[in-house]
């Protein structure tokens, strides 16, 4: 269970964070699931349906093994194992959490405008039924031939195996009888019924499940935590946990205080005596450790960790003073060895100098067109002109079709780039947006949430402390938070308007020839809702504390990169 999107650098990168544990236990009970509905349908069904594990025979007649329950039982968990796939490839586990972009003035200032409950179910039904019948009917038009081609003697051992324990087979029951499975029109569709029915059981599961998890973390009107014994200190835990859902529910919480409950507005400013710190303190701390890290992966990412190798101090030696030598040491090796220094052959003479050039610190354009003259001697001598050419060309030729990777989609093979543009290269496509908001939402899942919550939160509660405030502790933050939300967006912005290229397997990129359909590719959602909340919160604050800058501290050049950044200076304001 999660809040934010995937950011993944592809689809096939998200198996790195779902194996083994979510995979196993994502498939484990969809299977139990679907072997507990099916035993439920099956006793339920009427004596007609013959669902019976075993046909009663005469009474001087064995009895034998019934395929019918067989393959409904195993046409259900076919649908549990496309329901599985299904699951972790849409993404069931996260809980839809709507992010607004806020509009000053607007009667409605909540981040996330939150449905109520009856009318997301209402909406989403529809759209439950019809995906239900449609997963059913897929697997019901395939599993009569996975049954008969791949299915059908496993399962029939299967049952077979536990079936013995409660009658007596002939071994002539060891094997399926006949070579095509007992089909008929009823039994072909038994299953497009029952299989949409469990189908339309687990989507309300989970849809009943995010529904009702994503509600506004309110009770009775009141945040969740007034009830308790410590109401800011079970915040602050929240706040600082470890767990994505924890700490998205907590800024939540934290901006419907801001909003709403002046009250608890003022026991955070007052509440100064906590152990760790003033609860102010605490929450700016959180807060701003979450909103400094959009710049920090960014500097990451424009100079990763492993670019330049770390320079090691070397430990000065002593350097001893003694008598010059005047002839080299003895030799420790036969010196009646036959010598070996020189080369012997083409081959020796041609290593040796592609190996002093090779490993030349000074890797000098001179010095590679030395190399370059070295191995076009080489080939000259060794190779005749036509093996010559035609390895020159061949080279050429595996070098177009690889392409480079660093490069970028336009120079790509396009047999290669249409592979990426077929369904199973979309899993490999590495696309801009997802790479972008890895970097600047986190991964593997987007913080959006959380970051918006803390931004809004924070400027709230500041501007908030003008009124509420009775120690005046507060005003004293303000600076930093404004030099914070200044850096933000001038490490943002430049990265959103073209710091990060294209991935060369993003051939669905725009190419340069066209620069409208570039720019318009660069903007991602929910990357551009942060840049704005960031402006529109740093414009909040410089607008409500315009009458204290001096007395504050915000002067001179902070002040001036604050109204750029927000967009305050091209106003004219």
């Amino acid at each position: 269970m999660h809040i934010g999107s995937r950011t993944t650098s592809s689809p096939i990168a998200t198996l790195k964070y779902l194996v083994p544990l979510d995979i196993l236990q994502t498939f484990g009970w969809y299977l139990f699931s679907a072997w507990w509905f099916s035993e439920i349908f099956k006793w339920s069904s009427p004596t007609g349906a013959q669902l019976e594990w075993v046909k009663q025979a005469r009474p001087h007649e064995r009895p034998s093994l019934n395929e019918r329950p067989i393959y409904l039982y195993t046409s259900h968990l076919l649908l549990a194992v496309v329901q599985s796939v299904a699951h972790l490839y849409y993404d069931y586990d996260r809980v839809p959490i709507p992010v607004a972009k806020r509009v000053t003035g607007a009667a409605d200032q909540r981040t996330h405008p939150v449905e109520t409950v009856s009318k997301r179910i209402q909406l989403a039904v529809p759209q439950l039924i019809r995906d239900g019948f449609t997963r059913s009917a897929m697997v019901t038009a395939i599993s009569p031939v996975a049954y008969a081609f791949l299915l059908r003697r496993p399962a029939w051992s299967f049952t077979l195996y536990f079936a013995k324990l409660f009658w007596d087979f002939p071994r002539s029951a060891a094997d399926p009888p006949g070579y095509i499975p007992p089909y008929s029109v009823g039994l072909l569709l038994r299953p497009l019924f029952s299989g949409g029915l469990l189908v339309i059981c687990w989507q309300t599961a989970n849809l009943l499940f995010s529904v009702f998890l994503s509600k506004e973390p309110l009770k009775r009107g009141q945040p969740l935590t007034e009830e308790a014994k410590d109401p800011n200190g079970s915040l602050l835990t929240g706040l600082n946990a470890k767990k994505e859902t924890v700490r998205a529910f907590a800024f939540w919480e934290l901006s419907f205080i801001s909003q709403q409950f002046p009250d608890r507005r003022k026991a955070i400013f007052n509440d100064i005596d906590r152990e760790g710190g003033p609860a102010w303190t605490q929450i700016l701390q959180s807060a701003t450790k979450l909103i400094k890290g959009i710049s920090t992966r960014i500097e990451e990412n424009r100079n990763p960790p492993g670019s330049k190798p770390p320079q090691t101090e070397q430990a000065q030696q002593p350097v001893l003073q003694t008598l010059p030598r005047l002839t080299d040491p003895p030799k420790e090796e036969n010196i009646f060895a036959p010598s070996s220094s020189g080369p012997h052959n083409f081959g020796d003479a041609f290593s040796s100098a592609a190996k002093l050039y090779g490993q030349s610190p000074d890797w000098t354009p001179t010095a590679r067109a030395r190399a370059r003259d070295v191995f076009d001697r080489a080939s000259s001598a060794m190779l005749s002109p036509e093996r010559k050419q035609k390895l020159l060309a061949s080279s050429r030729e595996l070098k177009m079709l690889a392409g480079s990777s660093t490069g970028t989609p336009t120079t790509l093979h396009p047999i290669i780039a249409q592979v990426l543009r077929s369904p199973v290269g979309q899993l490999f496509r590495q696309a801009y947006a997802r790479r972008l908001s890895a970097v600047v939402l986190d991964s593997p899942h987007a913080n959006v949430c959380s970051i918006v919550d803390a931004v809004d939160s924070l400027t709230r509660l500041l501007v908030a402390s003008l009124q509420e405030d009775q120690y005046g502790k507060v005003q004293t933050d303000v600076p930093g938070v404004v030099r914070l939300y200044t850096e933000t967006i001038m490490a943002l912005e430049p990265f959103i308007n073209g710091g990060m290229n294209a991935h060369w397997t993003d051939v669905s990129f725009p190419p340069p020839s066209q620069p409208d359909a570039q720019a318009e590719a660069r903007r991602v959602k929910d990357v551009d809702l942060v840049l704005d909340t960031l402006k529109r919160s740093l414009a909040d604050l410089l607008s409500a504390f315009n009458l204290y800058f001096k007395d504050i501290g915000l002067v001179g050049r902070d002040l001036r990169l604050a109204r750029e950044a927000a967009g305050l200076v091209e106003e004219g304001i």
